[in-house]
């Protein structure tokens, strides 16, 4: 984690500023008078789930330059309107990688539970540039392939 410093009006924030505030994740509020608290991340984000819609929160819980992730196990359930027999119930199971922070809050809802032994690995930039870089016409011709049958995946880029 590199050293931040965000400077508003009224207060500076500090993020990483020391090898302590690294290893601990501290945050360190400092006042336009010079007043300053400490608090860990993990305090600040327990002191805001209560008091933030969840699209507020969302970039909190994932760092900006890594991204530990697992892999996860869900379940659909799917009600049938044509084919087979109308109205009934199908279960599809999938798994598929997941932001670790993301996946340990849905685990604990029991919307997806992760999968511990498949070692989880983190993504960064370079890892990501890395990769990009190796994928080759054809597998990506393979990809554009595969996804074509589902009518609401549009793959054309941006």
């Amino acid at each position: 984690m590199e050293a931040r410093e965000i400077k508003k009006d009224d207060y500076t924030v500090q993020i990483g500023y020391s090898e302590e505030a690294k290893e601990k994740k501290l945050m360190k509020f400092i006042s336009k008078s010079g007043d300053e608290f400490v608090i860990s991340s993990e305090e600040m984000a327990n002191m805001l789930i209560g008091g933030v819609n969840s699209d507020t929160l969302e970039a909190t819980f994932v760092e900006m330059n890594k991204i530990n992730v697992v892999e996860v196990s869900r379940q659909l359930e799917c009600v049938l309107d044509t084919d087979m027999k109308r109205g009934e119930k199908i279960f599809i199971n999938y798994k598929h990688p997941y932001p670790l922070e993301f996946a340990i809050i849905e685990e604990v809802y029991g919307i997806a539970k992760i999968d511990k032994d498949i070692p989880g690995i983190m993504l960064t930039q370079k890892f990501i540039n890395e990769t990009r870089a190796k994928i080759k016409p054809k597998q990506e011709n393979f990809i554009k392939k595969f996804y074509k049958s589902f009518k609401n995946v549009d793959l054309d880029k941006k």
